[in-house]
This record gives structure tokens, C-alpha cells and sequence, in this order.
């Protein structure tokens, strides 16, 4: 359990690198979004492969299972391009007050394919439109629990 649970740290810290990076950019290519999709999908499935090794209770279960919905559409949806998007930053046209809103990527909504229906519940509960690093960390915070 000890090297799964290093690999699902060391893929947050990569994920976090690789987010702050890309975010930073101006404007982002195809290449860029294909490193967030690496870094995300690879986070995810770290965290699914600790996961599946623990035996979660209450609201614990809820959380973690909007993490396996995520997964499962990664894995088994061929149309699924992205499981997440960008936010924030300046837009036009600008509307005073300005605010700018935090540049962040976060968990896009994703469609009920009929399979995992409390998966779906959770997902849209706990993940969608939420920033995908503190998702992202509050799952390993409380995966750590159980590893203690």
C-alpha cells in the first residue's frame, strides 16, 4: 500500500506543477491541454488505484465514489474528451465593477450515462465546477485517514 499511496501523492504534486504552469500562460495549445489531460487522468486513476483498497464509511463513500464516476467516464466513455475545464481569467466584453475571477481549472459537467447512477449523484454533488486541486487533495486527505 505504501508505493500506491506515494504514487497517488507524487501524481497530485505533478498535477498541481502542471496545472500552476499551464494556468499561467496567456492562452494555451493543444499541447497544453493535452498535459492537463495527462496530469489530471493520471491523479485520478492514482487516487481510484488507492481507493479501491479501502473500505470507506458515511460521507466518506459519497465523495470518493463522485471520484470513481470521473473515472469511469475517463475509462469507458468514448466520447469524453475532457474532464475538465478552464475559468476565470480576464474576458470580453469587461462589465465594471471589474472582477477578475481566479484562473482555475475545474471538474465540467459531465452527462448521466445511466450506469452509475449514485456515481452520477456524487459527481454532481462533490466535483462539478469545483477546482480540481482542492477535490483532488480533500480525496487523498481523506484517504490518508484510513492509511494511518
Amino acid at each position: 500500500m505504501k508505493n500506491f499511496k506515494y504514487s497517488m501523492e507524487k501524481s497530485f504534486e505533478n498535477m498541481v506543477k502542471e496545472i500552476d504552469e499551464v494556468l499561467n500562460l496567456s492562452n494555451y495549445s493543444d499541447e497544453e491541454r493535452s498535459r492537463l489531460f495527462y496530469s489530471c487522468g493520471s491523479c485520478l486513476h492514482c487516487i481510484m488505484d488507492v481507493a479501491e483498497r479501502i473500505n470507506f464509511l458515511n460521507e466518506d463513500r459519497g465523495y470518493i465514489s463522485a471520484f470513481r464516476f470521473a473515472n469511469n467516464m475517463l475509462k469507458h466513455d468514448k466520447e469524453l474528451f475532457e474532464i475538465t475545464i478552464s475559468t476565470g481569467g480576464m474576458t470580453f466584453p469587461m462589465v465594471f465593477p471589474l472582477t477578475i475571477e481566479k484562473r482555475e481549472i475545474r471538474w465540467k459537467k459531465l452527462i448521466d450515462n445511466g450506469k452509475y447512477p449514485n456515481q452520477y449523484l456524487n459527481y454532481e454533488k462533490y466535483l462539478k465546477g469545483n477546482p480540481v486541486k482542492d477535490t483532488c487533495r480533500k480525496a487523498i486527505d481523506i484517504m490518508n485517514k484510513y492509511l494511518e
